[in-house]
C-alpha cells in the first residue's frame, strides 16, 4: 500500500504513477491544502445540495493521497478498484473524488477555457471571445480529436457517436491552440458523428477569435476562409480605406481529381503543415493521459472536466519546459559575463 512517505522518497514512483516531477506534484498538493476550505464551503452552500451539511461517508484518506489516486487514474486509465488497492483505498473513494476533486485541481491548473455550443441567434457574452494577448503571436490553430467510447444500446444514439473517419464509436472534442504549444480552448465533447467543420460553426469559433489573429487548420475545416467577414480598415499611411477580412484563416490546398498541386501550392502546404503540427504536438501529449487515449469508461457528463484538467497538466508541462529551457539559454550568457 501506498503512502505518503512513500510517494515524498520515491520521485520516479510519483512520476511513473502521475506524470508530474516530484517537486510539481507537492506543489500541486500545498495548492489544494491552501484551497480546499473555501472549496468545500462553496460546495456545501450550493443552491441545488440535497445532503445537509456534514451528511455522507467521511473521506478517511488524507489530501495527498486522493490526489494521487485522481492523477494515477487519468495517466494510467486501469480500473478505479486497482487505484484503491495501490493507496489503500475502496473504489467509491476514487469514484467520488473524481467528480468532488476535479473541479478544484481544474482552479490550481492553467486549464483552456471551454466552448459550448451556441445557438446562431444568442449573442456571445465578452468573456466567450479570445483577446489577441491570449494567442502566441497572434496566431491560432485548431484540430479536433475523438475518443473511443461503449457502442450505445439505442439506434439513434449509436448514429450519433458513430465516426466514420474512425469506424468506431466517438466523443470529438476541438482544440486550439497557439504556436508556443498553448493549449487556449477545448470545445465541449460532442458525439464522434459531427464533422470537424460542422463543430466549429457551431461552437461559433470565428466569432469567437478576435480581429487581426491568423488561423490554421487542416482540409477538415475547407470553406471557413469564407466564412469570415469583412471590416472596414483605413491605411493609416495612405490614409485609404480598405475593406480586409476580419481575420485571416488558412487551410491546405487540396488535390483536385485529376490535377495535380503547383509547386506553389505544395510549398504552401508544406510551410502550413510545420505551423499546424504544434496542435498535432499538444494533442499527442494530452494523450500521454491515457484515459484520453484510450476507450473512455466513465459517465459521459464528466469527459469534459477530465479533458480539460488533462489539457490544464499538459499546458502546466509546457510552461515548465519552456522555462527550462530559458534558464538554459541565459546561463551560458551569464557564465561568460563571470
Amino acid at each position: 500500500m501506498l503512502t505518503e512517505t512513500n510517494l515524498q522518497k520515491n520521485a520516479v514512483l510519483v512520476k511513473a504513477l502521475t506524470g508530474l516531477p516530484i517537486k510539481s506534484f507537492w506543489e500541486l498538493i500545498t495548492n489544494v491544502e491552501a484551497h480546499r476550505s473555501e472549496y468545500e464551503h462553496q460546495c456545501h452552500e450550493r443552491s441545488d445540495r440535497r445532503r445537509a451539511v456534514g451528511g455522507g461517508h467521511p473521506f478517511d484518506q488524507p489530501i495527498a493521497i486522493r490526489v494521487a489516486q485522481i492523477l494515477t487514474y487519468l495517466r494510467l486509465h486501469i480500473p478505479q478498484a486497482t487505484v484503491a488497492v495501490l493507496f489503500g483505498g475502496m473504489q467509491v473513494d476514487v469514484s467520488r473524488d473524481l467528480r468532488r476533486l476535479l473541479p478544484l485541481i481544474c482552479q490550481l491548473l492553467p486549464v483552456p477555457k471551454v466552448w459550448a455550443v451556441i445557438a446562431e441567434e444568442e449573442p456571445l457574452a465578452a468573456t466567450e471571445i479570445l483577446e489577441l494577448v491570449e494567442l502566441a503571436h497572434e496566431e491560432a490553430i485548431i484540430d479536433a480529436t475523438e475518443q473511443p467510447v461503449y457502442r450505445a444500446q439505442d439506434n439513434e444514439v449509436r448514429q450519433a457517436y458513430y465516426s466514420g473517419k474512425k469506424k468506431a464509436f466517438t466523443l470529438k472534442t476541438q482544440l486550439l491552440t497557439d504556436t508556443e504549444h498553448h493549449i487556449v480552448a477545448i470545445s465541449e465533447a460532442v458525439p464522434g458523428a459531427k464533422h470537424d467543420k460542422k463543430l466549429s460553426d457551431d461552437l461559433r469559433t470565428i466569432e469567437r477569435l478576435p480581429d487581426g489573429c491568423g488561423v490554421k487548420g487542416d482540409k477538415g475545416y475547407q470553406g471557413l476562409a469564407q466564412q469570415v467577414p469583412l471590416v472596414a480598415k483605413q491605411n493609416q499611411a495612405t490614409g485609404e480605406k480598405l475593406t480586409v477580412p476580419r481575420l485571416t484563416v488558412q487551410t491546405p490546398f487540396k488535390k483536385i481529381k485529376g490535377q495535380a498541386l503547383t509547386e506553389e501550392q505544395k510549398a504552401f502546404n508544406h510551410e502550413l503543415s510545420s505551423i499546424r503540427v504544434r496542435v498535432e504536438h499538444c494533442i499527442g501529449w494530452v494523450k500521454n493521459w491515457a484515459i484520453i487515449a484510450t476507450r473512455f469508461r466513465c459517465d459521459h457528463s464528466i469527459y469534459t472536466s477530465v479533458m480539460q484538467v488533462v489539457c490544464g497538466l499538459v499546458n502546466w508541462q509546457t510552461e515548465r519546459w519552456q522555462a527550462a529551457k530559458i534558464m538554459a539559454n541565459m546561463t551560458p550568457m551569464a557564465g561568460g559575463l563571470l
